[in-house]
């Protein structure tokens, strides 16, 4: 049995700069290998189900209509992760006038009940972190990227982004 191919930087770049030259089939690697990174990174900032799908397919029209502006030899993979946090956050501000709770109720029927208890315990303990805390866990946690990924995505030093990772993990293992 083969072992999947780890998807590096440079896979990413070599396929961004095929969409830059017109080879929109070449899209369908980034989807492959950072599909769930994307969708994470767009769930950090918007704790909504639906809007993080919405998030993810403009994040691939936009990297179609934006790859001739990737500079070669950058990190590929965070301006990518890049693309998406900032059309999540152009998300966030359209929509943070509506009330998720209805559509947290709708998501809850299609879950058994123990399942709905333990997604909203966990919801409500990334609730208590500040944004800037939900980001850094969940690029960490759920999308796998590194301190200094996370670092440059949010603007910080990598040292105060451990940090701020330390305190957001020890609020939620004391929420949990």
């Amino acid at each position: 049995m083969e072992l999947e191919k780890i998807f590096e930087n440079a896979d990413c770049e070599r396929a961004l700069v095929k969409i830059a030259s017109g080879d929109a089939e070449a899209l369908s690697v980034i989807h492959k290998y950072m599909s769930r990174q994307i969708y994470a990174v767009a769930y950090a900032v918007l704790q909504d189900f639906t809007l993080s799908d919405d998030v993810v397919q403009e994040t691939y029209v936009k990297i179609i209509e934006k790859s001739f502006s990737y500079q070669k030899g950058t990190n590929a993979r965070a301006w990518v992760l890049s693309i998406a946090r900032n059309i999540a956050i152009d998300f966030y501000r359209k929509r943070r006038f509506e009330c998720e709770a209805d559509e947290l109720a709708d998501a809850g029927m299609r879950f058994d009940e123990s399942t709905v208890l333990s997604s909203m315990e966990v919801k409500r303990a990334l609730d208590a972190l500040s944004d800037e805390e939900r980001q850094i866990i969940t690029f960490k946690v759920y999308a796998g990227l590194k301190h200094r990924e996370i670092a440059a995505l949010l603007g910080i030093t990598v040292e105060a982004c451990k940090k701020k990772y330390q305190r957001a993990a020890d609020k939620l293992r004391d929420a949990l």
